[in-house]
């Protein structure tokens, strides 16, 4: 019965302090973005004022994207039309080593790039009017092309910009 009693009476403090470490977590992680909004300001405002192309097909291969490849080393930004499978491609023309990028995306957007590291990614806007965004950190290690996979919901409507990150050093 001794040991019944102290099982209950951990479960109960367990469950008591559920929430506290929840919040902390949530606490740590707005600070993280406030963090990360504060150090790359000038990169986030950038893509915040990114002019979108409107209403493009965004294509629905690999090899489509190849046809019309991005060149990362002038920062643009897209309004594009998900297919009915609700994935699609860009290929980014990378011409320098160690190229860093900001991407600014829809929050229901997910971004894959082969070969490159996702450094940061769903991280909180908290630099635009329009905070519906979330922000990618991408590094490539070479010069080429990379492929970039989008996925949201089909026929849906979503928006990129593609930004140079600054640097801070």
């Amino acid at each position: 019965m001794m040991k019944l009693k102290k099982v209950v009476l951990t479960s109960v403090l367990l469950l008591l302090n559920t929430p506290a470490f929840a919040a902390g977590h949530e606490t740590n992680k707005m600070t993280d973005n406030q963090q990360r909004n504060e150090y790359f300001k000038q990169d986030y405002a950038k893509a915040c004022a990114q002019v979108l192309q409107s209403d493009l097909a965004l294509p629905a291969t690999k090899e489509i994207a190849a046809q019309h490849e991005i060149n990362v080393n002038i920062d643009s930004g897209y309004r594009m039309k998900m297919n009915e499978s609700g994935v699609g491609y860009l290929q980014l023309a990378i011409t320098e080593w160690g190229e860093k990028l900001v991407l600014f995306s829809n929050k229901n957007m997910k971004i894959e790039i082969k070969d490159a590291d996702i450094t940061g990614a769903d991280i909180v806007n908290l630099a635009c009017e329009d905070e519906d965004k979330r922000i990618t950190h991408v590094n490539t290690h070479e010069w080429g092309s990379y492929t970039m996979m989008l996925t949201a919901a089909p026929n849906s409507w979503v928006e990129l910009a593609i930004v140079q990150e600054v640097s801070k050093g």
